[in-house]
């Protein structure tokens, strides 16, 4: 082969070589993208069993946090709003106080003067009238001056007392305050303390304390989302049942021996969810004495009673519930129904008859009713 021929081969070598570089180059690229952007739900529902345990442990203590974090938020708040309403009981009083010593002064001016006339004073004052009308008019001016002072007299000792009882409920404030205070300042140490040991925890990990950082990043992430969910829900559900075209019928009520009897399917309930058009897609199951309420595209799964209120509103009570299978604690279920439980007005329905008694079971609800006679 000649030198030219030589040459060509070698460019053409080079050539290949470069494009299966940049091929690799980019498949690698692509390969990255697709991993970032890959769904962070997704990488939570496929964690092994020993990946959820550990992660488990780091959401009980992120819980933990936001419940301290909330506390803290909450004491700052009555706090503030303590030290204005010390603030304006310390005015308040300032300005009592300035009409009390004023109503004070007139009144030693007032006793002064008629300590110095005395009684023999407003006698001469009598006496000397010319006639009866100018008698009984002056009487009447003495008479009007004592009123007046017994009137101030019983003014000051009203003034007096509610000087000494605002001053009582603004000792009263000042110690609920560094009260507040003190719990404020525990509650962010604890939150601190929390913090730490889940820092802790992670670091414990080695090697894969960023693959947990991140699951537990991704976890955080999903159930604030959950938190935005439940913003405003129990409004909703209340307005969609509400609105819905449910009627005395889908109650199946029927005459048993001095009692109403009646019950409501799973699947009636689900119905009117199904068809609102604001709620999220959320499941209700019926079980025997136990309510479950599946949210599937949130992985989160609650469970609670139903429970009768003021004899027509059904109240759906949650006091357990999980979140991708990990438990979730009291404080964040009531962060979830932080604007109200669930509630169903039946009293649009059933007029003036009274629900006496709910019972959950296997797919529907049962209703004992008062008799309408």
């Amino acid at each position: 082969m000649n030198l030219g021929g030589m040459v060509k081969l070698k460019r053409y070598i080079t050539g290949i070589v470069l494009v299966l570089c940049f091929a690799l180059i980019f498949a690698a690229a692509v390969s990255g993208q697709t991993e970032i952007n890959s769904d962070p739900r997704q990488s939570l529902e496929d964690i092994s069993v020993e990946e959820k345990a550990v992660l488990e442990e780091l959401f009980f203590l992120s819980q933990e946090i936001d419940e301290m974090n909330r506390r803290a938020e909450e004491l700052a708040k009555e706090s503030e709003a303590i030290a204005r309403e010390i603030s304006l009981m310390e005015e308040d009083i300032s300005k009592r106080q300035e009409h009390y010593d004023i109503q004070l002064s007139i009144l030693e001016k007032v006793l002064v003067s008629y300590q110095k006339n005395g009684v023999t004073s407003y006698l001469e004052t009598l006496l000397s009238s010319e006639n009866l009308t100018d008698f009984i008019k002056k009487l009447n001016i003495i008479q009007e001056l004592s009123r007046n002072t017994g009137e101030m007299l019983n003014s000051l000792e009203e003034e007096k007392n509610k000087l000494i009882s605002q001053r009582e409920t603004l000792i009263s404030n000042k110690a609920l305050l560094e009260s507040k205070k003190v719990e404020l300042e525990n509650a962010i140490v604890q939150k601190q303390k929390l913090k730490q040991e889940q820092e802790d925890y992670l670091n414990s990990l080695t090697e894969k304390k960023e693959h947990y950082q991140s699951q537990l990043n991704n976890l955080d992430q999903a159930w604030s989302e959950v938190k935005e969910l439940f913003s405003n829900i129990s409004a909703e559900f209340s307005r969609a049942f509400g609105e819905s075209n449910l009627s005395v019928e889908d109650f199946n009520l029927q005459m048993d021996f001095l009692t109403v009897k009646g019950f409501i399917t799973e699947a009636k309930f689900n119905e009117v969810i199904e068809k609102d058009k604001v709620l999220p897609e959320m499941i209700f199951h019926m079980n025997p004495g136990m309510v479950q309420l599946e949210v599937p595209e949130k992985h989160l799964l609650l469970s609670g009673n139903i429970i009768v209120e003021k004899g027509s509103i059904l109240r759906i009570e949650i006091t357990d519930g999980s979140f991708y299978g990990m438990k979730l604690e009291k404080a964040s279920i009531d962060e979830l129904f932080r604007d109200g439980n669930f509630l169903i007005d039946l009293s649009g329905l059933i007029g003036n008859i009274t629900i006496k008694s709910v019972e959950l079971k296997d797919g529907y609800i049962e209703f004992k009713l008062s008799p309408f006679f």
